[in-house]
């Protein structure tokens, strides 16, 4: 089964979600299933399921996505840039095998670049009186190219990106 994991500036709803997705691998939208964690349920038969949470802060939308292992699904990059086309939205996925805020960004115009993403979960930062129940909070901090949809993210080289602190 492949796996992938996206955040997205914008929180589209579950039916474009829906046909992004069957875009995204090439198949028919009744052989994708979306479901929010409030739905609690899934077509476990569909070929592409996708999970998601909402988000505050720069990005709006968390997706856990996996794809049947008897398709052939594009690489977690192509699959962005499909779903940022399709959605008019950037998307973000890790990148492998570095720091956990380094990510790679593609925009709807297909521009993909490196951007670092912080957790600003009140849980995370060791404030007891903040509101932790809420959903987590991300910040794109920078990014190696300009992002149109987040003008408040520094552009500058991004150092974890090299494995550099």
């Amino acid at each position: 089964m492949t796996s992938y994991s996206f955040l997205t500036v914008h929180r589209p709803d579950p039916d474009a979600m829906l046909s992004a997705l069957a875009g995204m691998v090439g198949v028919r939208e009744r052989d994708v299933d979306v479901a929010g964690e409030s739905d609690g349920h899934h077509d476990w038969s569909a070929k592409v399921l996708c999970d998601y949470e909402p988000l505050t802060g720069d990005l709006a939308l968390a997706w856990d996505v996996r794809v049947s292992p008897e398709l052939s699904p594009p690489s977690e990059g192509e699959a962005a840039r499909r779903l940022a086309s399709a959605l008019g939205s950037t998307v973000f996925h890790p990148t492998a095998g570095v720091r956990p805020s380094a990510y790679w960004a593609t925009t709807p115009e297909g521009v993909t670049t490196r951007a670092r993403v912080l957790d600003m979960d009140p849980g995370m930062c060791g404030t007891p009186d903040e509101n932790v129940d809420g959903p987590p909070a991300l910040v794109v901090d920078a990014a190696e190219s300009p992002l149109a949809q987040l003008p408040g993210a520094r552009v500058e080289l991004i150092r974890e990106a090299l494995g550099e602190e």
